[in-house]
């Protein structure tokens, strides 16, 4: 073996080393940012409202004795607001729940026939404040005086504009929660990133094997 080619081996050994050592810290600049934040996804993520009673859209004869609000994880007692109006934007009131673990619960008064909507703030286990409405509806409602029940009577809203208005919010509380399903991006294009890597690792491999070969010849 010449002087000549134990020094270009040495030059092509080295030359590998520093292309293999480029690789692995590009494939790990690209892997982290793609891999850190599918490992950790509730880091980052608020609380959020998983149920209720009444539910959304759900539709009684007399209204409920009380509203409970269930979070997905516990919520802290900084603050919490509910808010209550009819369907024509107007106050019932606006009161503090009782927060207990993932709860949040209030009694409700007595309420005639109308639609109305819960706006409910509270500050999320991760120290965030968030916020939602729950809408229901009562069709028959607490009596007052004849004249008030002859009146709720006749501006009762039709059977037809209560579905479909029970149906569009219901269909929204279902659409919030839901998540797409497979594969994340990022494991995807990291996988393929590998792949890449790994290739022009194994093309290295090769070549220094075939010019380890020709030296020895």
């Amino acid at each position: 073996m010449t002087a000549d080619t134990t020094a270009a081996r040495r030059t092509t050994e080295a030359t590998a080393r520093i292309m293999l050592a480029s690789l692995v810290g590009l494939l790990a600049a690209v892997l982290m940012p793609l891999g850190v934040p599918t490992l950790l996804p509730a880091a980052s993520a608020h609380d959020t409202l998983i149920s209720s009673s009444p539910a959304a859209g759900e539709s009684f004869e007399q209204a409920p004795e009380m509203l409970e609000l269930t979070y997905s994880d516990e919520v802290l007692n900084l603050t919490p607001v509910v808010r209550l109006t009819t369907s024509a934007g107007e106050e019932i009131f606006t009161a503090t729940p009782t927060v207990s673990g993932n709860t949040a619960s209030i009694d409700l008064p007595p309420l005639p026939a109308d639609d109305y909507q819960v706006l409910w703030r509270v500050v999320s286990s991760d120290g965030h404040p968030i916020e939602g409405t729950v809408d229901f509806t009562v069709t028959v409602g607490a009596e007052t005086t004849a004249t008030a029940d002859s009146k709720s009577d006749e501006e009762a809203p039709a059977p037809s504009t209560e579905e479909s208005s029970a149906e569009a919010t219901a269909a929204e509380q279902a659409d919030a929660p839901q998540s797409e399903s497979g594969l994340p991006l990022g494991i995807i294009f990291g996988g393929l990133a590998l792949l890449l890597v790994l290739a022009v690792i194994g093309a290295i491999t090769v070549r220094l094997r075939r010019n380890s070969g020709r030296g020895t010849d």
